[in-house]
């Protein structure tokens, strides 16, 4: 997929300086950063829900089922 994306200048030259030590293009390491960014949100509302469910009291008996759902589906994503 082809995407332009316009960064403050300052973010593009730690991109493009990131990219050079690493020996990366820039669009490798921007599209390792957006999984990243995506991968650590998904586990944050995993977090949400367990830290809400377990607020309430009770678990809903596939409350465990849904988290590792949610796991699988984001390890197969990437």
């Amino acid at each position: 997929m082809r995407l332009t994306i316009h960064l403050p200048e300052n973010l593009g030259e730690e991109l493009r300086e990131a990219a050079r030590s690493r020996r990366k293009s820039l669009s490798s390491l921007a599209a390792e950063a957006i999984r990243f960014y995506i991968r650590e949100e998904r586990k944050r509302r995993a977090i949400d829900l367990m830290l809400a469910l377990a607020g309430k009291g009770n678990v809903a008996p596939d409350t465990l089922d849904e988290l590792d759902r949610m796991r699988k589906e984001d390890e197969n994503r990437f």
